[in-house]
Parts: structure tokens; sequence; C-alpha cells
């Protein structure tokens, strides 16, 4: 079964931090691709923490954020691990201590970062899919 543009930036986004496919990301545009990227964030935020976790918890998932991928440690930053995990159970404020660059990097590394650690596959892997383009085409009904 052939994948929509929309479902291939989410399933990338899953498989591996900022490998997305370019020609799929310049059919879609930043604006879509950027609002795919962060369903698929809050979800798997949502999935890893259930409530949220505030800002001791947020601190330690930085830092094993960090220290499982070293070579992006420093583009992990814990204001914008806050500010997504925020925005991902409802809070708008914490974002305006981001900057968008180092929010969109975030959203390139975090998608994978969570679901890699369930190890979610095979029809797991595509209820969650599913689940973050539902999300996405009911917000903007």
């Amino acid at each position: 079964m052939a994948m929509n543009d929309d479902e291939q930036i989410v399933r990338s986004a899953l498989a591996a931090p900022a490998r997305l496919p370019e020609d799929v990301m310049d059919r879609l545009g930043d604006e879509r691709v950027t609002v795919l990227l962060s369903a698929a964030t809050a979800l798997a935020l949502r999935r890893r923490f259930q409530t949220h976790p505030g800002r001791t918890r947020i601190l330690e998932f930085t830092e094993a954020l960090q220290a499982r991928f070293p070579d992006a440690a420093p583009l992990i930053k814990p204001i914008v691990i806050e500010a997504l995990v925020g925005f991902a159970f409802g809070e708008s404020e914490l974002a305006d201590g981001a900057s968008p660059d180092d929010l969109r990097t975030a959203l390139l590394v975090l998608p994978y970062a969570v679901i890699s650690e369930e190890d979610l596959e095979g029809e797991d892997l595509d209820r969650f899919v599913t689940e973050v383009l539902q999300s996405v085409y009911a917000s903007e009904q």
C-alpha cells in the first residue's frame, strides 16, 4: 500500500532522527512538516509520560536523551524539552523561552527518541502513526 506524504513524514520521523525525505518535505512545505512533527512529538510525549511529568522528571528525561544521543547533546536543551512537554499536555506559555530553531531541532529528534524506547513495530507502530495522522486531520476540521 502506498503511503501519502503525511504518512511518509511521520514514519520517517519515527524511524530515525532528522532523516526526513527531502522531496516530500519540499512538496509539503515547512508549515505542514512542522504540524506533522509536532503531532508526532506531542503524542509520543503523552505516551511516554501519560500525565504532566513536572520539571524534575523533564530534566531527568532531557539528561537521558543527551546521554543516548551524545552527538546531538548540545542541541537537546532542557528549556526546549520542557516547552514541548508542556505543549503535549496543553500548555503554551513555556514555549516563549525557546527559539524556533531549537524547537524545530527538537521536533526532528523527539519522535524517534521517545518511540524507539518503546520498540514499537508492526501493528503497534501502524496504530501510532494512524493516531498521529488522525489528530492532525481532526485539528484541521
